[in-house]
């Protein structure tokens, strides 16, 4: 079954929309944003545990009662389901209007996607909890108050934004990626004779981070740069499948990925100083894998 949001309240103003739901979902889902801007909830339900994630660094979502978390535009996460209903309450912010305030660009939070599903923040928790009573039991000027609080909170944002920023600063410098990233890089790669070889920035959503920190910590872990690893591990799948001498040049092309077996040729040969046909003749000639 998938996701099914019952929305109980709603409050849209020019440049952001509140709202009160209750969702149920029963199979791993991936949320993928309903609103094109950044997303900020905050759980209300007591009677399941934390969210558990499928896709990024942060094992975990909205751990208890009024835990907050962020998305930024265009970013999925997926979930794995709960036994019972997850009430929330969400403030869907345009996007313009809200980087403008913040002065935080969206790559920023692409850095730091393993940090924003599960926010440690009392203020902005606060904050959330003033709009939520002010949605349940309206008082004087409740639409007033709710959108100066949803204003205090993008201030909350960016305060939390550049925090973000200076701990990475300090912290992720010579790190190197976690075991269970490189695990999950290797994995992807292993496949790709059957689903193709993967993009920087597909390696880089595997793991959880921006493509910034995945070439920097891969580097840091493996002393290799990514792209360069990645080439590597072409280039050895198409030596070995031309040493077995029963996939032509051109299958052998289509599978490693390669526009057309021209690029795959030229390719090889910058890389190993010879063609496709020439390190096959020679293979065979020093009996590897040749009948």
């Amino acid at each position: 079954m998938a996701m099914q949001p019952l929305i109980e309240k709603e409050i849209a103003f020019p440049k952001v929309l509140v709202q009160l739901a209750t969702i149920r979902w029963s199979a791993m889902e991936e949320i993928v944003p309903r609103h094109s801007g950044y997303q900020i909830c905050q759980r209300l339900s007591d009677d399941h545990s934390a969210i558990r994630i499928g896709n990024l660094a942060a094992r975990e979502a909205f751990p208890r009662v009024r835990s907050v978390g962020f998305l930024p535009p265009d970013f999925s996460v997926q979930l794995y389901p709960v036994d019972r209903p997850f009430r929330a309450l969400n403030c869907a912010f345009e996007r313009a209007f809200f980087e403008e305030t913040t002065q935080i660009q969206q790559r920023h939070w692409d850095e730091h996607t393993g940090a924003l599903v599960s926010i440690k923040d009392r203020r902005l928790e606060t904050m959330m909890q003033e709009i939520y009573a002010e949605l349940v039991k309206p008082g004087f000027a409740h639409d007033l108050l709710i959108e100066a609080a949803s204003t205090m909170i993008l201030v909350e944002m960016a305060r939390y934004g550049r925090r973000l920023g200076k701990a990475n600063e300090q912290s992720a410098a010579g790190r190197g990626l976690a075991p269970w990233q490189l695990r999950r890089i290797h994995e992807r790669l292993k496949a790709s004779l059957e689903i193709g070889y993967p993009s920087v920035g597909e390696l880089a959503q595997v793991c959880g981070i921006s493509q910034g920190h995945l070439m920097r910590n891969f580097k840091v872990s493996t002393g290799w740069q990514i792209h360069k690893y990645v080439a590597e591990k072409r280039l050895k799948s198409a030596k070995q499948m031309l040493a077995e001498d029963q996939i032509s040049v051109k299958e052998i092309s289509a599978r490693l990925g390669f526009q057309s077996p021209a690029y795959f040729a030229t390719a090889f040969r910058r890389m190993t100083g010879k063609t496709p046909m020439e390190y096959r003749r020679q293979a065979c000639t020093m009996d590897i894998h040749c009948a």
